[in-house]
């Protein structure tokens, strides 16, 4: 019976990524708090890894960049490697990870780019399409806005320095090398690359090309033709 619940759990995710709705059929789903105040800080991790914050984003462009994130994020969940990956980091919390997390996700790239979720979609328009809860969605982000701000006054390791040594692999589990520095826009602050150590060798490759995950002990490479 779990396994069957998984099994439909999984299926949802894959159908939401290919709906026109997506990113923000996501953010509609009805997930406990516990298990937000669980993922918040995750996210908050992913956002510093990133560099995501206010200025660096152009207008126009936020459900591009979070589209990008949760979608890294979910078919990387979606994975053998990553559901694995996810049981072992987050045990009870596991089984809310897909929805739960996305909404952080969302909540938290919004709130670091100084936006709301109605600056950037039309609440009352979507709710043509689906039935929401308009005010439940606001009091959620409410919430995770409260648990951000809790996060920022408490000591998070900086996600960026956890990275280092992490092993860079490919989709098919081939090993590639180790992330031996991080390549900032010096103009942004965002990260744009990673320096991968194999041997005697160094390589950049652009931050574009990786999956980055907070949960994962390696990096993945989606572009298998740059190895």
């Amino acid at each position: 019976m779990k396994k069957g619940r998984e099994e439909a759990e999984r299926g949802k995710v894959i159908a939401y990524l290919r709906s026109q709705l997506f990113p923000w059929n996501f953010v509609i789903e009805d997930v406990e708090e516990e298990s937000i105040e669980h993922f918040v800080p995750y996210a908050i991790r992913m956002c510093e890894a990133k560099g995501i914050k206010k200025g660096t984003v152009e207008e126009g462009e936020e459900k591009a960049v979070i589209s990008n994130e949760l979608r890294d994020a979910m078919n990387y969940y979606l994975s053998e490697a990553g559901d694995r990956e996810v049981v072992k980091t987050h045990g009870e919390f596991a089984a809310d990870y897909p929805f739960a997390f996305a909404q952080s996700l969302v909540y938290t790239v919004l709130y670091q780019l100084g936006l709301t979720l109605d600056e950037v979609v039309n609440l009352n328009a979507l709710s043509e399409f689906l039935e929401l809860n308009i005010e439940g969605i606001k009091r959620r982000e409410r919430f995770v806005h409260d648990l951000i701000s809790r996060n920022e006054t408490e000591p998070v390791r900086t996600f960026s320095k956890s990275i280092l040594n992490r092993n860079v692999i490919t989709s098919g589990g081939d090993y590639m090398g180790s992330v031996g520095d991080i390549v900032f826009d010096t103009n942004t602050g965002r990260v744009v690359g990673l320096m991968v150590y194999r041997d005697s060798e160094r390589r950049k490759i652009s931050i574009d090309d990786l999956v980055l995950n907070i949960y994962s002990q390696n990096i993945v490479l989606k572009n298998t033709e740059l190895k």
